[in-house]
């Protein structure tokens, strides 16, 4: 915490060559892609005008968002989604958002969760939507490009978890190691 070691700021280290380049981390920790959350904000539906569009200059937004939709759902803390809602969310920022204005979407891919220990993260029905999601973000073809986080993170000996150097300990979220892959992962040139 608080040493800027996120993924957004590992690219912009990855970026930074002497050009002027920003990025933007729209990030909220626990945010939704479908339903708004006490304490957890606005959905990405809801925010992307103001968190995407309403920001100057903008032509690239990569979309991770989905995990909690999942989590929250299975857990009984939201609404339960399924793969078509999360890619009903998705073709909305893409169709009616970002590509009238001209900004290009990477879609990313959503992370491991088996073992995670809060409730809703890990459950058979959970991981069969996270697969769906998954598989309709890299074979679509509606995203302009696709970053594939889950692959970057995964353990080769159980593609469901999170490999162990990647793993912050609670099975969802990443060590900085694990930023430093997804950082890693994004092909600069979709950018």
């Amino acid at each position: 915490m608080d040493k800027n070691n996120r993924y957004p700021d590992e690219l912009a280290e990855r970026l930074a060559d002497g050009r002027p380049t920003g990025i933007a981390n729209a990030g909220i920790s626990g945010n939704r892609l479908l339903h708004d959350s006490p304490g957890f904000g606005d959905s990405g539906l809801s925010r992307f005008g103001r968190d995407v569009l309403g920001e100057p200059d903008v032509r690239t937004v990569i979309v991770l968002e989905g995990i909690n939709d999942i989590g929250f759902g299975e857990g009984g803390l939201g609404e339960l989604v399924s793969a078509q809602d999360l890619i009903g969310g998705y073709r909305a920022l893409i169709a009616a958002a970002a590509h009238p204005r001209g900004i290009r979407v990477i879609g990313a891919t959503l992370t491991p969760t088996e073992g995670c220990p809060y409730p809703g993260y890990d459950t058979p029905h959970g991981a069969t939507v996270r697969a769906a999601v998954n598989q309709w973000i890299r074979t679509s073809g509606a995203f302009d490009a696709v970053v594939d986080f889950d692959h970057a993170l995964a353990d080769p000996a159980d593609p469901n978890r999170m490999r162990p150097a990647y793993d912050s300990g609670d099975h969802l979220h990443p060590s900085d190691a694990g930023y430093h892959a997804m950082a890693d992962a994004i092909d600069v040139r979709a950018l």
